[in-house]
């Protein structure tokens, strides 16, 4: 059950939005209800920076770097990206601008341990000592698996002894989680169809780190996508704040190009999932033009502007399987910005109009991101609706706008804003209307919405 009407809603899909009911059973031809019209679902491109924000330029780096993970911590943005010379680390305190800090006798920015295809969490249930977390892949003699480590501070690791999820074909960076919505560890990791030999994105959860069940296929190839595709590396993230909202980032390796280009998946429970642009790359040379063959998404999305949001690419010049190809030292990880809340949203080009599934307010105000060009505006009301229980006579008298909440009474949202206050008549507060049934009407103008918050009045 998706919890509508909670924190901040975005759109993900359709779910939320009242599908309508169409013409009357008796063909009378009567006017639909509900029913969504002018708006259309649109995935938001990235603003891909061609300037590399972390180049591998040290003597001690080599080869390439595919696969890295991105965190704010504390203030302190942190990353660790792999390169032929082992686990580097940088810090940076805007998420553009990074440094690489001596480590350890060796003076480099070098860890003394990783493992290959690692990524780094924070787990705010663990003691100190284990604070932080990192998984990883392992092939030896035959056999692959997925091994754990602990850290007191991210930098000096201590390995398990045995691995937390045995027998994953897992050879790219898989990513874990702390799950606080759960109360579980989430993995999320490569695997192999045994018929096919392409590659997907399994997921396996539990309360004990180490120690997961074993994974299941929870994303592969969508039956129209060409046979030499493959999804390599998930790049999993829960959507920043909201609640059932998930994105993956998907590095999908085309064969017969031999290049990484950059799919955006989505899913409410972090199970089903689905490609929303298709066979549209999200990032990829031919759509933004880059100049690079392979593009990774890195694990992590950073906060580095107000209103915008930060995810990072390993990105190298050369084909995937071009071991002769340019010189690897142009390699390195560059950034791509989105709006905040901006890799999904609704969007009406001319006037258009929707109904929220109903749902109990507890809000005592609605918040909305929202851009209207040119002219245009946003509008909401808040309708009254019944309960399920409710018989026919009350549905029908329930159903209509709420005094002094109607359309004609909303102030109205123009221009471009992140965090705009829905107000009805100049006013904001909607504690006289919690505990209520109701639904939202929505009229778009050239305008696109990115998300709902609902909030309290401080």
């Amino acid at each position: 059950m998706y919890e509508l009407g909670r924190g901040k809603w975005v759109f993900v899909d359709w779910t939320g939005i009242d599908p309508g009911y169409g013409v009357a059973g008796d063909g009378s031809g009567a006017a639909g209800v509900y029913l969504p019209r002018g708006v259309e679902l649109k995935v938001g491109a990235p603003v891909v920076e061609r300037e590399r924000v972390i180049a591998l330029d040290c003597p001690w780096e080599s080869g390439e770097t595919a696969y890295a993970t991105f965190m704010e911590d504390e203030g302190l943005y942190r990353c660790w990206y792999e390169h032929g010379g082992g686990l580097g680390y940088a810090e940076s305190d805007d998420g553009m601008t990074w440094r690489k800090p001596a480590l350890g006798a060796t003076a480099t920015n070098l860890l003394s341990f990783h493992y290959h295809g690692a990524s780094v969490f924070k787990d705010p249930t663990a003691s100190a000592a284990e604070r932080y977390k990192m998984v990883g892949c392992v092939w030896r003699d035959g056999e692959r698996w997925v091994p754990g480590a602990v850290s007191p501070d991210g930098l000096q690791w201590t390995p398990l002894p045995d691995p937390i999820l045995p027998d994953q074909n897992a050879d790219t960076q898989n990513i874990g989680l702390y799950d606080e919505v759960l109360g579980q560890y989430v993995l999320y990791t490569r695997q192999r169809d045994s018929s096919t030999a392409r590659r997907g994105v399994n997921r396996a959860a539990t309360a004990d780190f180490s120690r997961f069940p074993p994974s299941v296929p929870v994303l592969v190839n969508d039956p129209s996508d060409p046979p030499d595709w493959d999804l390599y590396c998930n790049g999993y993230a829960r959507w920043p704040g909201a609640v059932d909202a998930h994105l993956m980032r998907l590095s999908v390796y085309k064969r017969i190009a031999d290049v990484v280009e950059v799919h955006l998946a989505t899913s409410r429970d972090g199970h089903s999932w689905h490609r929303p642009e298709g066979h549209m790359a999200w990032i990829g040379a031919a759509r933004q033009g880059l100049p690079w063959q392979q593009i990774y998404a890195c694990a992590g999305i950073l906060p580095t502007a107000a209103g915008e949001w930060s995810t990072y690419i390993g990105v190298t010049p050369r084909g995937h399987n071009d071991l002769d190809g340019e010189d690897t030292t142009r390699s390195g990880i560059a950034v791509a910005r989105v709006r905040e809340d901006g890799f999904a949203h609704l969007a009406s080009e001319g006037h258009g109009e929707f109904w929220t599934v109903p749902f109990e307010l507890q809000a005592t105000e609605i918040r909305v991101n929202y851009r209207a060009r040119f002219a245009g505006f946003v509008r909401c009301e808040i309708e009254a609706t019944a309960r399920a229980e409710a018989d026919e006579a009350e549905r029908a008298a329930a159903q209509a706008a709420i005094a002094g909440f109607a359309l004609e009474d909303c102030d109205g949202l123009t221009g471009d804003e992140i965090n705009g206050v829905l107000r009805w008549r100049g006013g904001a507060d909607l504690s006289g209307l919690r505990g209520r049934m109701v639904r939202l009407r929505f009229q778009l103008y050239r305008a696109d919405l990115y998300s709902l918050r609902f909030g309290y009045l401080q």
